[in-house]
C-alpha cells in the first residue's frame, strides 16, 4: 500500500463579514513552507486573492458549481451549506485533495451562517471509518478557528433560537482558536469585556489579539488542538 502522510485541516469559521477571507488570504501568503488548499463554502463571490491561487476556473467558480482538476488549490462548494447538503462533495473533495499529494495543509472556510459542529462530524466519521477498515489516516481535524466581533448581546439570556447571537456562541463552544480582529479600534475596557463574554462560553480557546487577521500562521496551523469529545462535551 502506498504510504500517505496525514494532511491536517484547519476548519475557520465565523458570522458573515467576519474576516475569515481576510484572513485565508493572510495564510495562504505567510505560508512558509506549506502547501495549502482551500475549501470555500460561502454565499457570494469568492475572494481568495487570485495571485495566490493556481488554474482556477473562474466560470466555474461563478456559476456556483464545485471546481476540481488535478492542480486546482481552490475548490468552490457553492451549492448549498457544507454542513448539510454538501456532506459527500466535501468528503470526495476532501479525498481528491489528499490523493493528489500536491499540498500537506488544507483549510476550509465554511459558510458564514454554517454551524461547525456538523462538518467537524463529517471529517471525524470518516477518520474514525480510516481506523475500521485498518487504512492509514489520510486527513485529520487539527483544529477550529473562530473569527469573532461581538460581546454583550452573547449574555442575554433569551434568545430566539435562530438568531446571530446563537450562531456565534455555537461557533464559539465547538472552537479550539478565537480570533479577535481589529482590536486597535475599541478601548482596552471594552476588550476587557468581550474577552469575559468569550471565556464564558469557551473557557479554554485559545484567544489570539489581532488587527486585519495579522496573525503568525504558526499559531493557527499543525498544533493538533482538535478534540471532538471534549468539544462537543462542552
Amino acid at each position: 500500500m502506498m504510504k500517505f502522510k496525514t494532511v491536517p485541516i484547519t476548519l475557520i469559521t465565523g458570522y458573515l463579514g467576519s474576516g475569515k477571507t481576510t484572513l485565508i488570504n493572510h495564510i495562504l501568503k505567510n505560508a512558509k513552507n506549506h502547501k495549502i488548499a482551500v475549501i470555500v463554502n460561502d454565499i457570494g463571490e469568492v475572494n481568495i486573492d487570485a495571485d495566490l491561487i493556481v488554474n482556477i476556473d473562474a466560470d466555474l467558480i461563478a456559476s456556483g458549481g464545485i471546481v476540481s482538476g488535478k492542480d486546482d488549490s481552490l475548490v468552490a462548494l457553492s451549492n448549498g451549506c457544507i454542513c448539510c447538503t454538501l456532506k459527500e462533495d466535501l468528503t470526495k473533495q476532501l479525498a481528491d485533495l489528499v490523493n493528489s499529494r500536491n499540498f500537506d495543509y488544507i483549510l476550509i472556510e465554511a459558510s458564514g451562517i454554517c454551524e461547525p459542529v456538523p462538518i467537524a462530524q463529517t471529517i471525524t466519521y470518516m477518520e474514525e471509518e480510516f481506523d475500521r477498515q485498518k487504512l492509514p489516516k489520510f486527513y485529520t481535524l487539527d483544529s477550529i478557528t473562530d473569527e469573532f466581533g461581538c460581546g454583550e448581546a452573547l449574555k442575554e439570556t433569551e434568545r430566539e433560537e435562530e438568531n446571530l447571537e446563537n450562531l456565534v456562541i455555537q461557533q464559539l463552544e465547538f472552537c479550539d482558536i478565537v480570533l479577535l480582529n481589529k482590536v486597535s479600534e475599541i478601548s482596552e475596557e471594552e476588550l476587557k469585556k468581550v474577552k469575559i463574554a468569550i471565556k464564558g462560553i469557551q473557557p479554554e480557546a485559545k484567544i489570539i489579539e489581532c488587527d486585519y487577521c495579522n496573525v503568525d500562521i504558526d499559531e493557527l496551523v499543525d498544533n493538533h488542538l482538535f478534540d471532538f469529545d471534549k468539544a462537543a462535551g462542552r
